[in-house]
């Protein structure tokens, strides 16, 4: 069996835009070399090639390697090192590498606005190539933040989570460890010299299923918290704040897996979170607005009316926050 990644890949020239995705399909052809000209045949036999245009780094000193990357299409050292030749196809948006060591990479963008479509997409060419070929392979589908991916390291989905009310009863040393226990990274978010409550987890190595690692860390958390709300109900009855914060912190997880699912974007998701907690330093209000805009379709005009923030993040929190908090505490 034969493995492959869909990656989230930021090129910079994306970013300027929300709605921009870049998601990489690797196919591991086991040193097959005989592999590769069968799938091209077949993808320009699905009409995956049409309108397409051959690009080949054969020649060090060729300029389709500067082209392609001010078009977009080239961000990391992976096409520079492993690809003789990229097909750009600008009907179905796709790019196809066939690369040297035993990879094919088939990265697909802005196939839609909806992080979905673009994963469905990326199904249908695999599940295609694998009637055609009787060429099994499975995806694995992960994130790359900017900040790691411009490293060159391979990190997955991270999450970030307020984590207060556990710090309080000095729960977070029991996080960390079964966290790293699990493969996980785990840290304060943001800043580590502050004494935010917001904690960052983040997969580390192997590219994972994020429902997978969201569902596993939602579970654990979910227990050490149930189980502090349990042993310290007197002190809840008597400090309801506390309750709150607890409860936020077990829906955090499932409430960040919701707005990845809107925008495809973990950070948008971070943010989100942040502005939920007031550690919004740095972020315009209508920058702030804008966002709210274009991951939740709500019409916050009248809000930009008045730029104290907290004033703005509290109706936020009321409007938009409350409502998904509670209903994920009663499930």
């Amino acid at each position: 069996m034969n493995n492959s990644s869909v990656v989230m890949k930021s090129d910079v020239s994306f970013r300027r835009n929300l709605s921009d995705y870049n998601f990489m399909l690797v196919i591991d052809t086991d040193s097959c070399d005989d592999m590769k000209s069968d799938i091209r045949k077949e993808l320009d036999n699905l009409g995956y090639l049409k309108e397409s245009s051959v690009y080949s780094f054969k020649d060090t000193k060729s300029t389709n390697r500067d082209y392609l990357r001010k078009q977009g299409y080239i961000s990391s050292a992976y096409y520079e090192d492993v690809s003789p030749e990229v097909i750009i196809n600008s009907y179905e948006k796709c790019v196809f590498t066939l690369a040297d060591n035993d990879h094919i990479c088939i990265t697909a963008y802005d196939f839609g606005k909806n992080l979905r479509d673009i994963y469905e997409k990326c199904l249908t060419i695999e599940e295609k190539l694998n009637d055609k070929l009787n060429f099994a392979f499975d995806i694995d589908f992960g994130y790359l933040s900017d900040d790691f991916y411009d490293s060159g390291c391979m990190m997955g989905v991270s999450v970030c989570m307020n984590l207060k009310a556990l710090e309080y009863f000095n729960k977070i040393d029991d996080i960390q460890d079964v966290a790293r226990y699990r493969g996980y990274m785990f840290e304060r978010a943001f800043n580590s010299n502050t004494k935010s409550s917001i904690y960052r987890l983040t997969t580390n190595g192997h590219l994972m299923d994020p429902e997978y690692i969201i569902n596993d860390m939602t579970l654990l958390i979910d227990s050490i918290s149930r189980k502090e709300i349990e042993n310290r109900r007197i002190l809840f009855e008597n400090n309801p704040e506390f309750k709150d914060d607890l409860l936020r912190s077990v829906s955090m997880l499932k409430y960040s897996r919701v707005l990845d699912e809107i925008e495809g974007m973990n950070r948008i998701g971070d943010l989100l979170i942040a502005i939920d907690f007031g550690i919004v330093d740095g972020f315009n209000v209508d920058d702030i607005l804008d966002l709210y805009d274009k991951t939740n379709k709500l019409k916050l005009e009248k809000f930009r009316e008045n730029n104290k923030l907290n004033q703005n993040i509290g109706v936020l929190r009321s409007e938009i926050i409350k409502d998904t908090l509670e209903r994920q505490v009663k499930n």
